[in-house]
């Protein structure tokens, strides 16, 4: 463990984490552009951003996925490294760290697993679930540990806080629209309505309150020196 410590220490005194904070917000919100741009056939009302993947411009998305994910493991270990406090739990901040690069290796694997294979479709899925449940988890957490701790204002706590509430608001429907696809005969209409109603453009919200998320967090460490 002093190892470990000691190799992180010298290496964020090279690269503060921040920056892979800010490379990650740059390189995922790039993908998703240049994906969009090439695509022309994706309509983003109407679609979800998975479906984004499988089109024209989709390597774009799946490339900014695995890059920004695998970047981010280093920012959530310099965040939990920031956070720590005598007014803070230890254990939570380890366990909000891990679930952060948990969250940060998904979103690598959804990116790597996107086609229309059943099998390859199901493990996205799978990763992009337990991304979004991991991030809403991170998002409370670590805005609850930065609350206690002295070197954090009000602010990132609400954005967290905002963030997680997001997610959670996106789950219920995403939730309800599986149901009734496992169980069509219950109520299968029913869910495809409230997939193309609601769900594509939420998912976007989603997508973005993430990144959002990440910048924040990123601009505030670097502002206050932390």
């Amino acid at each position: 463990m002093e190892k470990n410590n000691s190799f992180f220490d010298k290496f964020f005194k090279l690269f503060p984490g921040y920056i892979f904070g800010l490379l990650g917000f740059t390189v995922g919100t790039l993908g998703i552009i240049i994906a969009l741009l090439t695509s022309p056939e994706y309509i983003m009302w109407k679609e979800s951003i998975s479906l984004l993947g499988h089109d024209t411009g989709g390597i774009f998305l799946r490339i900014g996925l695995v890059i920004s994910g695998l970047v981010s493991i280093p920012f959530f270990i310099y965040l939990g490294r920031s956070v720590k406090d005598e007014h803070v739990n230890d254990l939570l901040r380890k366990i909000s760290t891990g679930i952060g690069i948990f969250c940060s290796i998904c979103v690598s694997l959804a990116g790597t697993f996107s086609g229309v294979n059943e099998f390859i479709s199901m493990l996205h899925g799978l990763f992009a679930l337990c991304s979004w449940l991991g991030n809403a988890a991170i998002f409370i957490i670590f805005s609850f540990i930065m609350s206690k701790n002295p070197k954090f204002s009000k602010y990132p706590v609400y954005v967290g806080y905002v963030a997680a509430g997001i997610l959670i608001l996106y789950l219920i429907p995403f939730f309800m629209v599986n149901f009734c696809n496992l169980y069509a005969d219950i109520c299968y209409e029913f869910g495809r309505k409230v997939y193309t109603t609601i769900m594509p453009l939420f998912e976007w919200v989603v997508y973005f309150s993430i990144l959002s998320w990440v910048l924040f967090n990123s601009c505030y460490l670097l502002y206050n020196k932390i």
